[in-house]
This record gives structure tokens, sequence and C-alpha cells, in this order.
């Protein structure tokens, strides 16, 4: 799922609710970062919004990655190459009992 198809607050909350629901020690979700033309452009307000949420679930992030690519438009010619990125963000719980 991606915040462009659903729109951000349901993609948001989308993404809170399978970090509540998770048991396991490590979680990750990628963010679309509305395709500027460098990765490390990525949208701040989108990307503080998916940390805090996924935080106030329990979760300490513990990574960040951006990947993509520049992938051909399928609109009128001259079907330039248009950039594609998302940061990667992993987490791992704060969760220190038995599992």
């Amino acid at each position: 799922m991606t915040a462009d198809v659903f729109g951000v607050d349901a993609w948001l909350s989308e993404i809170t609710a399978q970090a509540r629901k998770s048991q396991s020690r490590v979680f990750s979700v990628s963010v679309p970062v509305n395709h500027p033309d460098a990765p490390q452009e990525v949208p701040e307000h989108l990307l503080a919004a998916a940390i805090e949420g996924v935080e106030g679930q329990g979760w300490q992030l513990d990574s960040v990655s951006t990947y993509g690519a520049a992938l051909p438009t399928f609109v009128d010619p001259p079907y330039q190459p248009v950039p594609r990125f998302w940061a990667l963000l992993v987490f791992r719980t704060t969760y220190r009992g038995q599992a």
C-alpha cells in the first residue's frame, strides 16, 4: 500500500495498525517520497508522521535507507524518466521481556 493510492491519513492509520498488531521484534515500512529528483529529498512531514505513529506503538526507529529508480512514464511524449523513490524505515521493538 502506498500513500499515493489511499491518501496519507488512511495510509498512516494502516501502518500504525500493522505496527500495533505485529508480534515480531522488527517492523519495517516503506514511505513514498513523492517522487523527488533525489532520494535524499524525503518530504519531512510524511516521514515524521510515519515515524511518530509507529514509535507510538512501542517501536524504536533503527535505520532509514532510500531506494528507487527513474522509471519511464506512460504519458504524452517524450516519455521522460520520472524518479520514484521510497524511504525504508526499520524499527525494533522496545519490549524487553521474553519472546
